[in-house]
């Protein structure tokens, strides 16, 4: 049975690596699940319009001007695109479920290495050299040291200051992996996969109450573990069918959800001073929960547009590369453009450029290192024969 390494928000692949349930199999290779491409598209994008037009505060800095004045009609919608995160992490539960399934703990840290880090290195070197080559002149520069730590993808524990704000939710993602791998260990199965999410979820309730325990904080984050949660439940929904057991996990990781949701939504709100609504936000992560059951209920299987696999490929560059990247482009077009102009023309070479890093690094770099990898477990092997 053929394995795909698929994660989010890094580039994945949604090739299926489980069949779907006994009623519904049918002979010959299994679909792919371009409506997860989709998804991971508009999460990638929806995050990108966040940070260009929906942050009055942080892209001040880059445009001169409060961007509610210069996208009016955009600012309101796009102020909600931060939430393009969660939507990545539910997927990510799925996914990642999805290519473990069946792999030994060694191969699936191998497929998370190779699929998160080639092009995460390049957009670390190319952020360190637009910190110093385009700085805005307000923020502080992160020191040598720091940008040396981002290599790690650990500046968070050790902390260090982000090359790139967004690199936080890779953070999320590690701690994810480490977590989940306890599970690869012992095997996947149905039951081993499911009780393990209802230990992790209330070991997430447990962690707002118990502080003493900062461990339990960083493994068992209230509002992402639920996420995380629901993506596993409706994989296993897709792999096994819907039952009562996975329909009561899936509403319980909602209820958890939603909880801290609101109450962080409120935060932003009331000590930040970004005004959105509460109950806008869980309407809408409430339905990237229904999409993505919509996928694992198999209603989006007639998505089958070859186009969103290499739109999907993108995502992972696209997300490495915006943010600082976009922000000095934009600081240097605005002036000689306006808004519109700059936005669109940013935008696009942002693109072209996470394909460019898709095909001449990403792939490049992941194809030798997994040659290097083989040639040296070839070697090993063959010295462990003799």
């Amino acid at each position: 049975m053929s394995q795909t390494d698929v994660q989010a928000p890094g580039r994945a692949e949604t090739t299926v690596a489980a069949a779907p349930p006994p009623q519904a199999r049918a002979a010959g290779p299994p679909p792919r699940l371009y409506a997860l491409d989709a998804l991971r598209v508009v999460a990638a994008l929806s995050v990108l319009a966040f940070h260009f037009t929906g942050v009055d505060a942080a892209t001040k800095a880059n445009w001169g001007v409060n961007p509610k004045e210069l996208f009016p009609g955009l600012f309101p919608v796009t102020s909600y695109g931060s939430y393009g995160v969660q939507l990545f992490f539910i997927i990510s539960g799925f996914v990642i479920c999805l290519s473990a399934w069946g792999r030994t703990p060694g191969q699936f840290v191998r497929a998370r290495f190779l699929r998160l880090f080639p092009a995460y290195w390049f957009s670390v070197v190319l952020a360190f050299l637009v910190w110093r080559a385009i700085p805005d002149g307000q923020r502080k520069i992160p020191s040598v040291s720091d940008s040396l730590t981002n290599l790690t993808m650990f500046q968070v524990p050790l902390s260090a200051q982000h090359l790139v704000g967004a690199y936080w939710t890779l953070w999320v993602e590690l701690t994810f992996y480490l977590v989940f791998l306890v599970v690869v260990w012992k095997g996947l199965d149905y039951q081993r996969v499911s009780v393990f999410c209802w230990v992790w979820l209330l070991a997430c309730v447990l962690a707002q109450q118990d502080q003493d325990v900062p461990l339990l904080g960083i493994f068992a984050q209230p509002l992402n573990t639920a996420l995380f949660v629901a993506g596993i439940a409706m994989y296993l929904m897709y792999r096994f069918g819907p039952d009562l057991k996975l329909w009561g996990l899936l509403g319980a990781s909602w209820l958890v959800m939603q909880s801290d949701l609101v109450e962080h939504a409120d935060h932003l709100r009331h000590d930040k001073g970004m005004d959105r609504d509460p109950y806008i936000a869980l309407a809408l992560v409430t339905l990237f929960y229904l999409l993505v059951l919509a996928v694992a209920l198999h209603k989006l299987d007639r998505v089958n547009w070859k186009w969103l696999s290499t739109a999907g490929a993108l995502v992972y560059p696209l997300y490495l590369l915006h943010e600082e990247l976009g922000w000095a482009m934009i600081r240097r077009l605005y002036g000689h453009l306006g808004a519109w102009p700059t936005l669109l023309l940013t935008t696009g070479a942002l693109i072209v450029a996470s394909w460019l890093v898709q095909r001449f690094v990403e792939r490049p770099s992941q194809r030798w290192l997994r040659n290097a990898l083989d040639k040296e477990s070839r070697a090993r092997a063959a010295k462990t024969a003799h």
